[in-house]
């Protein structure tokens, strides 16, 4: 009895047998060994401007919300997947810093934020509304945001230090 078994499982039955073996061993390595990914809500603009539309992707987990926001903007800076809506930001923006201090997010940006009216379907401050609007959504620990360029916050007076004033 044992040598037609033996002969079936080493003719027909062993590469059904070892593709199934070969299955159950990369099933349980990614479940134990997969990275953490949270789902997320992108809010892009259309391509005319007039409407908001939504995508959700999964983007690594990040235990730090600070690092969490970051890694979140760089996957907006990246664009929609759907060719029916816009970029918010400009490709070429470069998220510089985010810092977390109580419920207050400060998001600091490279210069070419400032070149969203000439880049996009939407205004500069209709950008930074999204922007704000994805973050909040997304971070529900987070009411409220600042936004910086190169270090200068948006919509407020440029510092003039000691040494400039003289």
């Amino acid at each position: 009895m044992t040598k037609p078994f033996s002969r079936l499982l080493a003719g027909p039955l062993m590469p059904a047998s070892v593709f199934v073996l070969s299955l159950i061993i990369s099933l349980a390595a990614y479940a134990f060994l997969h990275p953490d990914k949270d789902g997320r809500i992108f809010f892009f603009p259309d391509n005319a401007g007039t409407r908001i539309g939504s995508e959700r992707r999964g983007i690594p987990h990040r235990h730090d919300t600070a690092e969490g926001i970051s890694v979140f903007l760089e996957e907006l800076i990246l664009g929609p997947e759907t060719l029916a809506l816009s970029y918010s930001l400009p490709r070429e923006t470069v998220v510089r810093h985010v810092a977390v201090v109580g419920k207050t997010a400060i998001v600091d940006f490279n210069n070419e934020l400032l070149n969203i009216d000439e880049k996009l379907p939407i205004s500069f401050d209709q950008a930074l509304e999204n922007l704000r609007y994805n973050v909040v959504f997304n971070f529900p620990g987070i009411e409220e945001l600042v936004f910086t360029i190169e270090g200068q916050q948006v919509h407020s007076p440029p510092y003039i230090g000691l040494d400039d004033a003289e």
